[in-house]
């Protein structure tokens, strides 16, 4: 694990280089045994709420069979190493080619597949009145004398001991004038708004600067309770960007020099030692209260403020599996990619588009995706060079509201706060064995010695077949997970390392009994937390040789 350790220097340190972006692997799958067939998780809308930004995933009811309904189909082609042709035809003699890809895939690198371009609106600039009204409230702050570093260090200190009260709700606004002057009125602020208000204060300064979004956080080895939000700013005297927390009035240290918030990620993966400063009571005790611990934090694309809500965009491979990236986000100093930022807001990236009318792809992780959403389809044929392709056809009001994962979410998600050794806790989750501690607020987690167990008993559909999605932080510990028919039978299963954010995606399973298992177990002890869990009637992939058979979605 990576040492958290304190450091009372408040001047100016010598520059550094802030590290480059390193790549590691983030999610590890193991299953065993496995099903003929698999399912992949697709559209899922991630929403942080303002009001502590817990994480919640929301996938759309069952389909109802009823007038009206349209047949559309769902294609899957794993994509192997090397060079895959893919043909989309017509259903009809003549056969007709409406789409050829050709996919390259080396490692984890996939070229070949459309690209979606989605703009993401930047808050708004500050305008000439807006810079010379936060100058007059910095009246006295900083120098004009002051270095980059030292004017941000003095502009977070006297914010972070401005009068305010951090609570929810949190302001809605994304404009940072009405944010300050909501603040000082005494409206709540969360961090997000801080973090924004901060970056405004710096721009008004003479610097530039950015929000960036942190990961659920952990605690010395615990499990944490929320997000959270900050800022960077650049520094070209320390070489690129470095973060800054208004809200807890610190900056972090690695190797002995500010970091930004991708260097302390980095450190924290090299098991290398990271340091707050400047430690005062006030700071510690603020991270000890919030349970923020910089050893997890990760970038976001961006966060957009909505009416009771905010939505993030991440950017970072390591911990976003769905292929999203950020053409503008940037570590370089260019100052023509500094202003494209500003002015252009975010531009994601999301690996889908349409090859041919109605006709779409999208691409998670290795699996490719093909989807025809025409009105009264014929239907296609999907043909790959590199191996089986499996599909899929189902019943549906509207082509347009499809994703890949349309069925009700079977599974409890509640939030609870507990201690015991044994006995059920919330909503149908369970915990069994040695546990020392339950979480709080946003999610489930388990804290407890070898043998501790999390689990949860789902009613079904007998004969059913189901898959299991979850998102899970382990800070310490190896974690097992489970997905299987409540008597004994085949299983989905496999392992989660700690120190890392990982996705989940289940094999498919049958149940027999009309009961599933969902289970998660540190075998050796240790601390994890599920964030969100999605157990949900799969619809049955056969091999893509005459034709695709009609299947319905059952309700429970």
């Amino acid at each position: 694990m990576g040492l958290l350790t304190s450091d009372k220097t408040t001047s100016e340190t010598n520059p550094s280089r802030v590290k480059p972006l390193r790549l590691v692997t983030s999610v590890r799958r193991e299953r065993e045994p496995r099903p003929s067939s698999r399912w992949s998780i697709a559209i899922i809308t991630m929403v942080a709420f303002v009001g502590g930004f817990g994480v919640a995933f929301l996938s759309r009811p069952a389909v109802q069979v009823a007038e009206a309904k349209i047949q559309v189909a769902d294609f899957r082609i794993e994509i192997p190493e090397g060079q895959t042709i893919v043909t989309v035809l017509s259903r009809d003699s003549d056969a007709k080619e409406l789409a050829r890809l050709t996919i390259e895939r080396r490692g984890d690198n996939i070229v070949g597949v459309p690209q979606v371009e989605r703009r993401i609106e930047p808050r708004a600039l500050l305008s000439a009145d807006d810079v010379t009204y936060f100058r007059h409230e910095m009246a006295g702050v900083f120098s004009v004398a002051d270095s980059g570093w030292v004017r941000a260090n003095k502009i977070r200190e006297w914010l972070a001991h401005r009068p305010f009260r951090l609570s929810m709700p949190g302001l809605s606004t994304r404009v940072p004038r009405e944010a300050y002057e909501q603040m000082k009125a005494g409206k709540p602020v969360l961090c997000g708004n801080l973090a924004e208000i901060y970056v405004a204060l710096l721009e008004a300064s003479g610097l530039t600067a950015r929000s960036v979004g942190l990961s659920v956080a952990v605690q010395n080895g615990g499990f944490g309770v929320d997000t959270h939000v900050g800022a960077e700013v650049w520094l070209p005297e320390f070489g690129g960007w470095i973060y800054e927390d208004p809200t807890f009035d610190c900056y972090w240290k690695v190797d002995g020099h500010p970091a930004s918030a991708l260097a302390v990620h980095d450190a924290f993966m090299d098991h290398r030692p990271i340091v707050f400063a400047p430690q005062t009571t006030e700071t510690v005790s603020k991270l000890r209260s919030y349970y923020i611990d910089p050893r997890l934090y990760f970038r976001h694309i961006t966060y957009e403020y909505k009416p009771g809500g905010t939505m993030l965009y991440f950017a970072d491979k390591r911990l976003e599996p769905l292929s999203v990236t950020d053409k503008n986000w940037v570590d370089t100093g260019d100052a023509a990619d500094i202003q494209r930022l500003d002015t252009s807001g975010h531009l994601i990236l999301e690996r889908r588009g349409q090859v041919a009318p109605g006709i779409f792809v999208q691409l998670l992780g290795r699996d490719l995706f093909i989807r025809d959403r025409r009105e009264r389809s014929p239907g296609i044929r999907v043909r790959s060079t590199s191996g089986a392709v499996q599909g899929c056809a189902y019943l549906h009001d509207r082509a347009e509201d499809l994703g890949l994962f349309n069925a009700e979410n079977l599974a409890k998600n509640p939030s609870f706060r507990f201690t015991s050794r044994d006995g059920q806790v919330a909503d149908d989750w369970s915990v069994s064995g040695p546990v020392e501690a339950m979480t709080i607020a946003g999610g489930q987690g388990l804290a407890a010695l070898a043998g501790g167990r999390l689990w949860q008993r789902i009613q079904v559909r007998p004969k059913g077949r189901y898959l299991m999605y979850a998102r899970v932080t382990v800070s310490r510990g190896l974690v097992n997970w489970s997905i299987g028919d409540a008597q004994p039978g085949a299983k989905s299963m496999g392992s989660i390392e700690p120190e890392r954010i990982s996705e989940i995606v289940s094999d498919v399973v049958e149940s027999e009994s009309g009961f599933i298992d969902v289970g998660f177990d540190v075998p050796s002890g240790g601390a994890f937390r599920v964030m969100d869990v999605i157990v949900a009637e799969a619809p049955r992939f056969n091999p893509d040789t005459t034709g695709v058979a009609m299947v319905e979605r059952h309700q429970h």
